[in-house]
C-alpha cells in the first residue's frame, strides 16, 4: 500500500482497513483490530517512535508507543480506538472510504479515524521537523481495542499503572474539551415463571406478565427518582428499557422474560450500590427477579483546573460534557488525568452513512499540531 501523503489519504487508509467490534452483530466477518493495530503501530515505528503491539485478545491488539526524550519534562498522550461499530444496516460501502460533496465516507470516519488520523498526521509533521531533537515532552500514542464494548483494552492500559500530566482520548467532540461525561451501567433484569400448555394457562406462571410488573415499577419509581441525584455538569442520571425477550413459542406460557436497561450515570453512583436498589425496589412486586450487572463504565469528571488541562482548554474551543462514554473515564486518575477532544461531530458517530467533513479532518490535524507545538513551549 503506498505511503500517504497528506491526512486526507491517511484517514482513507485507515478507513479501508476494517477493524469491527465482533461483540453483538457486526454485520461482517471481518472484525477485530489486529490489521488496524499494525498499521498504526508500523506508521509510528517508521518515525522513530518505540513501538509494542500487546495483543488483549487473539486478533485484538493494543497500541502502545512513545517517542521519549533524554530529559522529559512532562508526559503527554493521545488515546484513539481501533475498533469501530457493527455495519449492519449501513447504506454506504462500510469499507470503501469515497470523497464526495467535501465529506469522507466509510465506517469510523468520525467515531474515531478521522480524530486518529488528525493526531497521527500531527504526529508525523512534528517528528519529521527540527523541533523534535529540542523536545522535552514524552510523547505517547495508545490505540486501543474494544472501546466500543466494554472498553477492554482501556483497562488493560490503566491496570498497567500508566500515568501521564495529560491523556487525549480522541474522539469527535467538534474540538472542544469534554471534562465530564456519564457512564455506562448496563443491567439484565430476569423475570421467571412456569411453562405449561398454552390452552391452560391457569396451570402455569406467565414470567412476561412479572415483567410487565417490572417494567412498572421502573417507569413509575425508579425513573422519577433519579432526579433526586442531580450532577453539577452532568444533570440527572437517565435509564433507558432497551430489549425486552421472553417465551419460546405462542402455545406455550412462558417461564422466563428478560430485559435489559441502559443506566447513564454520574459520579458519586456506585454500580452495586445502585443494582442492588432497584433490586430491592422489585422484590414487593416481583420477588423472584433478579438484577444483574452486565457492564460498567465509569463517569468521567476531570478538573478543569489542572495546568495542562487548563492550556489544552485555551488552546481548543473550550470545555463541555457530553451524555456518552469514553475509554477517558477507565483511563483517569489523579496519575492519568483524561480529557476526550477531536474533530467530528458525534451526531455522525454510529450512522448507517457514516462521514466526516474534509474541512474538519483537516481543522483537527492544525488543532493538533498547534498543541503540540504549545506543549512543547510549555515544557521548554
Amino acid at each position: 500500500m503506498p505511503s500517504p501523503t497528506n491526512v486526507v489519504e491517511l484517514l482513507q487508509d485507515l478507513v479501508a482497513i476494517p477493524s469491527v467490534n465482533p461483540q453483538g452483530q457486526p454485520g461482517t466477518d471481518q472484525t477485530g483490530e489486529q490489521a488496524m493495530g499494525e498499521y498504526v503501530a508500523d506508521f509510528l515505528r517508521a518515525l522513530g517512535a518505540e513501538v509494542t503491539l500487546d495483543p488483549v485478545e487473539p486478533g485484538r491488539p493494543n497500541v502502545v508507543a512513545s517517542f521519549i526524550p533524554e530529559k522529559p519534562a512532562a508526559h503527554l498522550a493521545f488515546a484513539p480506538h481501533l475498533d469501530t461499530v457493527s455495519v449492519a444496516g449501513m447504506t454506504i460501502p462500510p469499507f470503501d472510504p469515497v470523497i464526495r460533496d467535501g465529506k469522507l465516507f466509510g465506517r469510523g470516519s468520525t467515531d474515531t479515524k478521522g480524530p486518529m488520523a488528525a493526531a497521527l498526521w500531527a504526529v508525523r509533521e512534528w517528528a519529521q521537523s527540527s523541533a523534535r531533537a529540542k523536545s522535552r515532552i514524552r510523547w505517547s500514542f495508545l490505540a486501543l481495542m474494544g472501546e466500543e464494548a466494554g472498553n477492554d483494552g482501556a483497562h488493560v492500559v490503566a491496570k498497567s499503572g500508566f500515568s501521564s500530566d495529560l491523556t487525549l482520548v480522541l474522539e469527535p467532540t467538534q474540538l472542544g474539551v469534554v471534562t465530564a461525561h456519564k457512564g455506562a451501567l448496563w443491567l439484565e433484569i430476569d423475570t421467571a415463571g412456569l411453562a405449561c400448555h398454552g390452552s391452560t394457562p391457569e396451570r402455569g406462571r406467565n414470567a412476561i406478565y412479572a415483567m410487565r410488573r417490572v417494567l412498572e415499577i421502573i417507569e413509575e419509581k425508579i425513573i422519577p427518582g433519579l432526579s433526586r441525584q442531580t450532577h453539577a455538569k452532568l444533570g440527572s442520571p437517565t435509564l433507558n428499557v432497551g430489549t425486552i425477550s421472553g417465551g419460546s413459542k405462542i402455545n406455550i406460557v412462558p417461564d422466563q422474560c428478560r430485559i435489559e436497561i441502559d443506566c447513564r450515570v454520574v459520579p458519586g453512583i456506585e454500580a452495586e450500590k445502585f443494582r442492588s436498589r432497584i433490586e430491592a425496589d422489585l422484590r414487593g412486586v416481583a420477588p423472584e427477579a433478579t438484577v444483574r450487572l452486565q457492564r460498567y463504565s465509569p463517569p468521567l469528571d476531570t478538573s478543569e483546573s489542572l495546568p495542562w488541562v487548563r492550556r489544552l482548554g485555551e488552546q481548543a474551543r473550550g470545555f463541555t460534557t457530553a451524555p456518552w462514554f469514553s475509554d477517558a473515564s477507565v483511563l483517569s486518575g489523579p496519575r492519568c488525568p483524561a480529557v476526550c477532544i477531536g474533530p467530528g461531530s458525534i451526531a455522525q458517530a454510529h450512522t448507517k452513512d457514516e462521514f466526516i467533513l474534509l474541512r474538519d479532518l483537516e481543522e483537527g490535524e492544525k488543532f493538533f499540531r498547534g498543541w503540540i507545538d504549545a506543549a512543547e513551549k510549555s515544557a521548554a
